[in-house]
């Protein structure tokens, strides 16, 4: 048998699953994924519970994950209606369950609750809190992995698992519950399936899945960034180029959360081709894309999740991911410079270096720069001699590359 389960690219949703899960692995263990090709490989048993921990290892991460900010203490000693608290509720549950460890008894129960059978949890309905405390989802996970049905269903997300027709017979069932792409997945997508359509699928009955990819689609929602627009998730079809931009895109929102997405999705390919050197096939290029998640205000002021796509034309994606053209951007270090690149506006870089060498003769002149002279259009550093100096010997250079690399694109 394989010790490691393979996963490709697919569709964004299933991508942004499995960068979330890769997020929420301990940083030690990540080194045991494998990077191969666009595709990765990582660890069967880490979705199979050892010993007597009923959680398998990618659960007691994303349980960690759940409750990072959580003060455990402080629900314990919550108390219901009748005056019990929640210590005293689970006391026997997690007796039986957990006698290794109490404490992983009730943080397992607390994780549950926050984001599958508790009150406006991001996947309310998916899982029922007796289903929980039984860990059929994590049984059902590794039925998953581990079966070899052959059947006809097969999975819409992986294309490669199948799933049994009797599961979709199973009324009321959390195996049916899972494999049925819907609302309690997520209400942005899933349709409600037998009542009305979501205008994304447009249909009733949706898509199936396998629970092995609904353990990975539960995690999507760790893979998303916020910004001042949304939030953002970049896909492409290679997981080490999605897992990389995605982190560099948090990099550059740490300088500043007000970075538009135009910019953000720049800035994270400049990083990838200093730091990575790779290059990428045109196909991979013209598929690369930002997934943006709003909040819109609709009828009656109602707020509605809608899903937005966002792309750079393929001419400037290939120009930033050029080295020794990120690697001049970079170097100036000027973002309106970058920007002008960003909008495909390369004739500007004449005109800047224009200003830039008529501000040279103005500082060696000790002439005053007023706010007004053109040179403020290209630089925020437009008083500095020596930075403008580095510039002058950098802009010509990269305007010659720029220019013949828009020509192999258009070739």
């Amino acid at each position: 048998m394989e010790e490691k389960i393979t996963l490709y690219p697919s569709n964004w949703l299933y991508n942004a699953g499995v960068v979330g899960l890769i997020r929420v692995l301990d940083k030690e263990n990540i080194k045991e994924i494998e990077f191969e090709n666009g595709y990765i490989k990582i660890p069967k048993k880490w979705f199979v519970s050892e010993n007597r921990n009923p959680i398998p290892y990618v659960g007691e991460c994303l349980i960690k994950y759940i409750l990072k900010d959580e003060n455990l203490d402080k629900w314990l000693n919550q108390r219901d209606k009748k005056g019990k608290t929640n210590r005293e509720k689970y006391e026997e549950y997690v007796k039986e369950k957990f006698c290794f460890s109490q404490e992983e008894g009730y943080r397992y129960i607390r994780a549950g609750g926050k984001w599958f059978f508790g009150s406006n949890t991001p996947y309310q309905n998916l899982v029922q809190k007796k289903e929980w405390e039984e860990f059929q989802l994590f049984k059902l996970v590794k039925e998953s992995i581990e079966s070899d049905n052959k059947e006809d269903l097969v999975c819409a997300f992986c294309k490669k698992r199948n799933i049994p027709s009797e599961s979709l017979r199973k009324e009321k069932s959390l195996e049916k519950r899972l494999i049925i792409f819907a609302d309690p997945h997520t209400d942005e997508l899933g349709a409600s399936t037998g009542k009305f359509p979501n205008s994304f699928w447009n249909n009733k009955n949706s898509v199936l899945i396998c629970p092995f990819c609904v353990y990975l689609f539960v995690h999507h929602r760790i893979a998303f960034i916020q910004t001042s627009e949304g939030e953002i998730f970049i896909n492409a079809p290679n997981f080490k180029l999605i897992y990389d931009l995605n982190n560099f895109a948090e990099e550059i929102l740490q300088k500043s959360k007000e970075y538009q997405i135009r910019k953000i999705l720049g800035s994270s390919l400049l990083q990838w081709a200093i730091k990575r050197r790779t290059i990428l096939g045109a196909w991979t290029m013209m598929n690369i894309e930002v997934i943006v998640k709003r909040r819109v205000k609709v009828d009656n002021n109602k707020i509605e999740n809608i899903i937005d796509y966002f792309d750079l034309p393929q001419d400037i994606t290939k120009i930033l991911l050029d080295y020794e053209i990120a690697n001049l951007i970079e170097r100036i270090g000027e973002e309106k410079i970058f920007d002008l690149i960003l909008r495909g506006k390369f004739s500007e870089l004449e005109k800047a270096n224009y200003f830039v060498l008529k501000t040279i003769l103005k500082l060696k002149n000790n002439e005053e720069i007023s706010k007004n002279d053109p040179i403020t259009k290209y630089f925020t550093s437009y008083d500095e001699l020596n930075y403008l100096l580095k510039v002058s010997k950098i802009l010509p250079e990269l305007y010659i590359k720029i220019i013949r690399k828009n020509r192999e694109v258009k070739i």
